[in-house]
């Protein structure tokens, strides 16, 4: 599929209208009230330092926690009506279907002239286009687990009031 870079052109546009001291592209200073409103909301706004910020935190925590390949947890697997079908340990993280190792896009050219477009990178095992939504992991006997449905994953055991289908007999805890 290809998309002509012309977002590209417009944001850049728009950067130039006004940079990063406030002065307009030709360096003098805004000269319509909306854009010194604009300027002043910028300046606001950059001027905005957090000491503390708990959805940062959140995100430092998620990210310590989830970045040890060697870090058991636990998942319980859940059938499309919540009920849990499969409980057992994981070691390293759960990973997404949609994440890859290489951009989704790249920009090429055409030939002489505007002709830029953005196009479609190969996927990392080749491939083109999209695939189910699922996540991955290997649970601590090392086998490959992939699943499509509701899942929930914890660092520790997690305790239910309805028993899973299965309860896989790997020592995730030792």
């Amino acid at each position: 599929m290809k998309k002509p870079l012309l977002a590209f052109g417009l944001i850049a546009v728009a950067f130039c209208t006004m940079g990063a001291d406030g002065a307009g592209c030709d360096g003098n200073p805004p000269t319509t009230v909306k854009a010194r409103e604009e300027q002043k909301s910028i300046q606001a706004a950059n001027s905005v330092h957090f000491d503390e910020n708990a959805e940062r935190e959140n995100i430092v925590h998620r990210l310590q926690l989830t970045a040890d390949p060697g870090k058991l947890g636990f998942i319980l697997l859940l059938n499309h009506m919540g009920q849990p079908i499969l409980y057992e340990g994981v070691k390293g993280k759960i990973t997404s279907s949609q994440k890859r190792l290489t951009p989704p896009d790249y920009a090429s050219s055409a030939g002489a002239g505007n002709n830029n477009y953005v196009r479609q990178s190969a996927s990392d095992e080749g491939t083109f286009g999209q695939s189910d939504d699922y996540i991955y992991y290997w649970n601590t006997e090392g086998v490959y687990r992939q699943w499509s449905g509701l899942y929930l994953y914890s660092d520790q055991p997690i305790r239910t009031s309805v028993p899973p289908l299965v309860i896989s007999n790997q020592q995730a805890a030792k």
